[in-house]
């Protein structure tokens, strides 16, 4: 039988096929339960894990207020269940610097001072934390460059001039590479960091605000720019060993000797004990726990981790995951049933015609695949639709998202996996019609061309 003739009786009978119309939606339902729920699904699971794979997602501060963080103290936590490593604050935390100029080789970037003078710019830096580390998507990472250094954003926004954070028009952070930040803290006003003491009985910690000097620091490399991990577009990361030198450089202009424990401040800065150490914990699950225990021990311990993410994402990750499952099995197996009903169905009706065709010659094999084609051209017409339907939703969704708070890209969908996933649409639309024509073709093989006066 050829394909021409094939096309024209299956043409012309699936427009007489009263369950077509079901058909359809249910295949519309089914492509985008298959490549629009699960689009979302995946970009959302994929940032929860990005976040809960990150070092300071996994890290707990513990600090020496109601005990002093002895050696033997710190060997009881590392023994903890679920404890990677405890590391002690080195470096800075976190602290606000302005940039006072941004530089290259051939002396100031006049086109960024502009920027700079007008709208105010700034950076959050943090300095690693022991065995933390960063891995770059261009230039260098912190390990292979020298002190001062320091690596920014791939999406790079270090500007004060907006209420809301929408529409940010981001600077490629690569091409930043090489340049130089002149920074200050807190506009040169003071430079903030938190000591902590003890007295015997209790302690607690207290801010100091020394002079703000100015800090050089070279741009070396950029990191990827997560919603959920890795700071956010304005925050820079020095190494452990920057931070460091940062702190004593303060420290000591500050009029402190740091090698005298006659002060408070002093005497936290050469005593291990009295420092903040985070407990980095193999798996952010297993945080609650590791909590729980450090509290047993009568320390002071954060109940959070370091770099924290909205509940309200956990939650949608969990919707969308529980939804994905509902939506794709629902419609995927009322189509398998109103697909075989409909097979049957004709079958039934159409017993004289198809006993005429054997009749004149046709094979099982030339019936079987005109009664597939048929199914085919409705199950392709639902997926075509349900197609353009996910396609223009993910469109305007990331559209939205790319022009809306930075938080808000992490729901920003990646085009080349939505395409798969309308890949695997379009073959469950194939699939589908021929699985259930073979279920029914028992039946087809049993008609005989006698069948043709039968039914006359």
């Amino acid at each position: 039988m050829k394909l021409t003739n094939i096309r024209f009786f299956a043409t012309a009978n699936s427009k007489g096929n009263s369950k077509n119309s079901i058909i359809k939606v249910l295949m519309i339902l089914l492509v985008t339960s298959v490549s629009l729920i699960p689009s979302f699904t995946l970009t959302v699971a994929s940032a929860v894990n990005e976040y809960k794979n990150d070092f300071r997602a996994r890290c707990l501060e513990l600090d020496p207020w109601l005990k002093e963080l002895t050696d033997d103290i710190l060997d009881s936590v590392r023994n903890i269940n679920h404890v990677q490593e405890v590391d002690m604050l080195k470096g800075m935390r976190s602290q606000l610097f302005s940039i006072n100029q941004v530089t290259d080789n051939n002396g100031i970037c006049e086109e960024w001072q502009k920027e700079i003078e007008e709208r105010n710019a700034a950076v959050q830096a943090l300095s690693l934390i022991g065995s933390e580390k960063m891995s770059v998507i261009a230039g260098k990472d912190l390990d292979e460059s020298p002190s001062f250094c320091c690596i920014i954003p791939s999406l790079f926004y270090p500007f004060e001039d907006t209420e809301n954070y929408n529409n940010l028009e981001y600077i490629d952070g690569e091409s930043l590479i090489g340049k130089t930040l002149t920074v200050t803290a807190n506009d040169g006003e003071y430079y903030e960091t938190l000591y902590n003491y003890f007295d015997g009985e209790q302690g607690g910690n207290e801010w100091i605000r020394p002079a703000a000097l100015e800090y050089k620091l070279k741009i070396v490399g950029v990191y990827y720019a997560s919603p959920t991990a890795n700071g956010y577009f304005d925050s820079i990361y020095v190494s452990e060993e920057t931070g460091r030198l940062i702190q004593e450089t303060e420290l000591e202009a500050g009029g402190y000797d740091l090698n005298s424990d006659e002060t408070l401040v002093e005497k936290w800065w050469n005593t291990p004990s009295l420092r903040t150490h985070y407990v980095i914990v193999d798996d952010y699950d297993n945080i609650p726990y590791v909590y729980n225990e450090i509290s047993k021990l009568g320390l002071v311990c954060a109940d959070n981790p370091e770099l924290g993410i909205k509940e309200s994402v956990l939650i949608i990750s969990k919707i969308l995951s529980v939804a994905s499952v509902i939506l794709l099995i629902a419609p995927s197996v009322l189509l398998v049933i109103v697909l075989i009903q409909s097979t049957v169905s004709n079958l039934k009706k159409r017993r004289g015609e198809i006993g005429l065709m054997k009749a004149v010659g046709y094979s099982d094999k030339n019936i079987f695949f005109c009664l597939c084609y048929e199914q085919l051209i409705v199950t392709l017409k639902g997926f075509f639709v349900g197609g353009i339907i996910s396609l223009i939703l993910i469109a305007i969704s990331n559209f939205y998202n790319n022009h809306s708070s930075y938080v808000n890209r992490l729901y920003i969908v990646d085009w080349s996996g939505f395409l798969t996933l309308l890949s695997i649409s379009l073959a469950v639309s194939v699939v589908i019609p021929v699985v259930c024509q073979l279920i029914a073709l028992k039946r087809l093989t049993k008609i005989e061309p006698k069948d043709a006066m039968n039914n006359m």
